[in-house]
């Protein structure tokens, strides 16, 4: 560690601890000749006061009110790329025994290189009797070099007093005086893994006593999106140990604004259809390597599927405290509002529950979803009275995309973590079929699916329904749908169905090759430089990693383009030996003669020259409907079927052509 980061460190340790208070003062605060932004050359930044008040200003992120290194500002700031300076706050790395160590196993350290880097200014107007005025802050990029590229993409900039992230007593980024003091007593447990959560490190504490204040900047194509104060905390389990740390942004009264809003998370509609752009939370979700992008990858796969609850991402660049932290997805933090901004029903009456422990309502309506599971897993479902009574408590059709989605793509870090359940605690609402009181489940963070998990194994044969099977024990929930699943048949025959649709379109090998190829085109330099970031110390030069993390990126897009156009081939007898089904795999062929549509099942598949082809189970019912276009009329079904009935329901025995006729 170099002196002159000690020095800086040692400065910032100096720094009062105590919570800031709100500005009480009615001091105006400085003006700046220039708003935050993309400049394509140096500059002279001017700052202005009122009279008899004085400007002090920091570089460094610092609270200009209180830092040792605040200036008084007297002519101009010059405003300059600042990236070839020596690194600051990238440069803190894993040091056991020091309590600014921001990981714990991995032998973490810092870029060889000077990352990427925005100048931010903070300043304050102070009058003679020492009262300050707020601290404002802006961020600038000079694009003259290498910065040009982030004004092309989502860029965040997050500022907060430096001591809130790596102070050993406030820190919320380091292992700190927590892990000190827990390792040098009897309760030290050196077996415990350090990515643990039961692990005792200042990034492992939650609640509103670990929250910071941060000013968030985000730049969409070069111009201001979202510009406020806001509250931040760390965020995740046992990524919390990462050098690469995910944060949750809140929007509050107290630091300004009691939302954020943005249009920034495009095609994020409400059940009306209604884009939203006000949101109480946020999430940074850091993505350190090219495994985590298959939680956007996967996202954007099953979007469709509403019945299923999950989040809209973008990815965005992070600038944390002016210095280059890596490629982040923006999104929605999942919680009560969420569910009130998605589902239109107020936060205040929404139960939700992750990982088998309740996120926000009464704790006992997780306990009661927990022993319902518990009860019915040992219950006769064959029963039409019990089944009943399961569909009243919960939404069946949830239940299934639930299961469907994490077997298909093998999730290796689900069931029973990595999903969760909400419900209507409050009053029905008129013309809302979410707000039944029914619970509803919700999937995220799919990194370790779609082959990377079970890479040793062969990824795209990779058994998940024995999976399942072998995680009963993980949450009451398992075995509840495993007897579900085998005991009745019509859960049975509709989960069958909704598990080859998903693999007839919503993962068909087409839909795979064209997001593999946007990827490979939007995502390839984001998620190279990214690792880079993180893991380039493990390289001699900055040119031989920036390829090595390229091409690492690229191998796994042919990985997960391999794992879907394999998957089919294995996972469908899989179930069929699973369940102990009697039919085979057969070939539905739809052909369209005029103008329409045809929807079967869950999926309404996008014909090409008219016609369509997917694999079923022969003998499980497979529901059609023809959907006309409009101005046109459904004469019939032909073929394996006559009928002049739009909603039909086919048995098969063995492959069939069946003709939609319009006119």
């Amino acid at each position: 560690m170099g002196k002159r980061f000690k020095y800086i460190l040692l400065s910032l340790f100096l720094i009062s601890l105590s919570k800031e208070l709100e500005d009480q003062t009615n001091i105006k605060p400085p003006g700046f000749s220039r708003v935050s932004g993309f400049y394509p050359q140096n500059f002279k930044l001017k700052l202005s006061s009122e009279e008899n008040t004085t400007i002090y200003y920091t570089l460094d992120s610092s609270d200009p009110r209180n830092s040792t290194t605040s200036k008084e500002f007297k002519d101009y700031i010059l405003i300059y790329d600042r990236s070839l300076e020596p690194n600051l706050y990238s440069a803190i790395n894993e040091t056991e025994d020091s309590p600014i160590s921001i990981c714990r196993g991995y032998r973490y350290n810092g870029p060889k290189y000077p990352v990427d880097k925005a100048m931010i200014v903070r300043a304050v107007s102070k009058n003679s009797k020492g009262d300050f005025s707020q601290v404002i802050n802006k961020t600038y990029f000079i694009t003259d070099y290498d910065l040009y590229k982030y004004q092309d993409i989502i860029t965040v900039s997050l500022v907060t007093n430096p001591e809130n992230l790596f102070d050993p007593d406030i820190g919320i980024y380091v292992t700190g005086t927590i892990f000190q003091n827990w390792k040098n007593s009897d309760e030290f447990d050196p077996w415990l893994m350090p990515f643990d959560p039961k692990s005792k490190c200042n990034y492992y504490m939650k609640g509103s006593e670990w929250e910071r204040e941060a000013h968030l900047t985000i730049f969409e194509k070069g111009d201001i999106s979202v510009q406020q104060n806001i509250g931040i905390r760390v965020k995740g389990a046992a990524t919390r140990n990462y050098p690469s740390k995910s944060f949750n942004l809140y929007a509050r009264k107290k630091y300004g604004k009691s939302k954020i809003e943005t249009d920034l998370l495009k095609d994020n509609f409400d059940i009306n259809g209604n884009l939203i752009t006000s949101y109480k939370g946020l999430t940074l979700r850091s993505v350190f390597d090219e495994s985590r992008l298959r939680d956007k990858f996967g996202s954007d796969l099953f979007d469709s599927r509403k019945e299923i609850t999950s989040t809209k991402m973008e990815a965005c660049a992070l600038f944390l405290n002016g210095e280059y932290w890596g490629l982040y997805f923006l999104q929605e933090k999942i919680s009560d509002d969420f569910i009130e901004n998605n589902y239109l029903i107020p936060s205040d009456n929404i139960a939700l529950a992750k990982d088998n422990q309740i996120e926000d309502g009464p704790e006992e309506e997780s306990i009661k979803f927990q022993e319902f599971c518990e009860e019915y897993s040992k219950k006769d479902v064959s029963d039409q009275k019990t089944y009943n009574e399961i569909k009243n408590f919960m939404d069946i059709d949830s239940l299934i995309e639930l299961y469907a989605t994490g077997i298909y793509i093998a999730n290796g870090d689900w069931p029973g973590k990595n999903d969760g359940e909400w419900r209507n605690i409050g009053e029905k609402i008129e013309g809302n079929k979410f707000s039944d009181g029914k619970w509803r489940f919700i999937i995220y963070d799919l990194d370790y699916s779609m082959g990377v998990r079970f890479r040793e194994s062969g990824p795209f044969d990779f058994d998940s329904f024995t999976y399942v099977q072998s995680r009963i024990e993980r949450a009451p929930i398992n075995a509840f749908f495993l007897n579900l699943l085998k005991n009745n048949k019509e859960f049975k025959n509709k989960f069958v169905n909704v598990y080859c649709d998903y693999a007839n379109e919503i993962y068909h090998i087409s839909k795979i090759n064209k997001l593999v190829e946007k990827y490979r085109d939007e995502y390839t330099e984001l998620v190279a430089n990214s690792e880079l970031r993180w893991w380039g110390w493990n390289f001699d030069n900055k040119i031989e990693g920036y390829a090595n993390y390229r091409s690492r990126f690229l191998k796994s897009l042919d990985d997960m383009l391999n794992f879907f156009e394999q998957r089919p081939k294995f996972t469908l007898p899989y179930m069929k030996d699973f369940l102990g089904l009697k039919g085979d795999i057969v070939d539905l062929n739809i052909k369209i003669k005029g103008k329409g549509k045809v929807q079967i099942n869950t999926i309404i598949p996008e014909m090409k020259n008219g016609e369509w082809t997917g694999k079923y189970f022969s003998r499980i019912p497979i529901n059609i409907k023809a959907i006309p276009d409009n101005g046109y009329n459904f004469k019939g079904w032909s073929g394996y079927i006559d009928s002049i009935q739009q909603n039909e329901e086919v048995i098969l025995l063995e492959s069939q052509t069946i003709f939609a006729n319009f006119d």
